[in-house]
């Protein structure tokens, strides 16, 4: 075989490629929110997170109240005031359970992006020992291009997707958890016009 048609039946399988990846990205823009939730739940469970699906603010607070009734809720005042960007670090240290809400949902992958709205201190999702994510539905896209141009990044200074509870395989080949963050995730889907905190 010649060069030239090694080289033709190269451009051939990435002129391929190219179509099926325009293809895929089209249609999950165009994916209805249910097939979006479902692989949006797959991913995070990929990545080692706790997925429930609720359907309004009363199931939210219910849920919340009951099992994690001395959880940080960053959707309250209170909780807001007392970790100030200044916030020592001591204190931070002592934050067990968060409760934050999400801005968008990625179902490739199941990253969730978090910015300084959110929270006031910019270690509250990473020093925290679980986390907990809540996030409407109607807020899950498709894939992380569609994520990027729905990003509005000059209102913020600071912002993160984050995916999954921190873990780490580089300490003697076993898979450790919290190395670098929350030891663990559980995200809240609402089917709900509006999540109210």
């Amino acid at each position: 075989m010649s060069r030239e048609q090694i080289l033709q039946l190269v451009q051939q399988k990435n002129d391929f490629d190219l179509k099926i990846h325009l293809e895929y990205v089209h249609d999950w823009r165009h994916q209805p929110i249910v097939k979006l939730k479902a692989l949006f739940k797959q991913s995070l469970i990929l990545v080692g997170a706790s997925v429930i699906e609720l359907n309004g603010n009363e199931e939210i607070k219910a849920l919340l109240s009951e099992k994690f009734p001395e959880a940080s809720d960053f959707s309250k005042q209170e909780i807001w005031d007392a970790y100030p960007p200044s916030c020592q670090k001591e204190k931070l240290e002592k934050l067990s359970t968060v409760i934050l809400e999400g801005h968008l949902g990625v179902a490739e992958n199941g990253a969730i992006w978090l910015d300084e709205s959110n929270f006031p201190n910019r270690l509250v999702p990473f020093i925290a020992q679980h986390l907990v994510i809540k996030i409407n539905s109607h807020k899950i896209v498709g894939d992380m291009l569609e994520a990027y141009r729905q990003l509005n990044i000059d209102n913020t200074g600071f912002g993160v997707f984050l995916s999954g509870p921190s873990k780490t395989a580089d300490i003697e080949q076993s898979l450790v958890y919290g190395a670098h963050g929350a030891r663990s995730l559980l995200v809240i889907i609402c089917n709900c016009s509006d999540l109210i905190g």
